[in-house]
């Protein structure tokens, strides 16, 4: 009897060491996709700005100029704000005590 509670307790212990690890890779893949994300939103902005100047001085373009920083503003602003909600982290709804519904009469 105690090798059998013994066997339940030993694979409860490796099933929640597993959850860990997985939990752990889980919060190192989305800190690595998140530096991604703020290098990606840097290229973009100096991509941006250095095809503008190259429209408006060199090709002298200021049409192009404008276009191109709407579309590299808009893509930059995409980028930052997709980098900042990633970093929001979920509420616990598991339990039905951690909803709030707000004010009751």
């Amino acid at each position: 009897m105690a090798k059998k509670q013994n066997d339940r307790r030993q694979a409860r212990k490796e099933r929640a060491k597993a959850a860990k690890e997985a939990k752990r890779e889980a919060e190192e893949q989305a800190e690595r996709r998140r530096r991604m994300q703020l290098k990606l939103s840097g290229v973009v902005a100096l991509l941006t700005l250095a095809i503008a100047g190259l429209a408006y001085w060199v090709l002298d373009n200021r049409q192009l100029m404008g276009a191109t920083l709407l579309i590299g503003g808009v893509l930059f602003l995409l980028l930052a704000l997709s980098t900042l909600a990633s970093g929001v982290r979920p509420r616990d709804r598991t339990r039905a005590g951690s909803i709030d519904y707000g004010k009751r009469n």
